[in-house]
């Protein structure tokens, strides 16, 4: 499952545990400022690490095209 359909999942379940009133509205809250933050601290350490490494192969090099005369 991707990263924004587990979210729509995670926010569909907490949505509706508030309308049959399984958790309050402050609850709820709380849960989102939560997954917000975790998701900001995991972008933090994100960040110091080195992108993925390329592929050691040479640039694509595109065919140019004749100049007409």
């Amino acid at each position: 499952m991707g990263y924004l359909k587990e979210a729509d999942a995670w926010l569909d379940m907490l949505f509706k545990d508030h309308a049959d009133r399984k958790i309050s509205y402050a609850e709820m809250k709380r849960d989102i400022r939560e997954r917000i933050l975790d998701s900001y601290r995991n972008g933090l350490k994100a960040a110091g690490q080195s992108p993925a490494p390329r592929e050691s192969r040479s640039p694509r090099r595109f065919p140019q095209r004749a100049q007409a005369a």
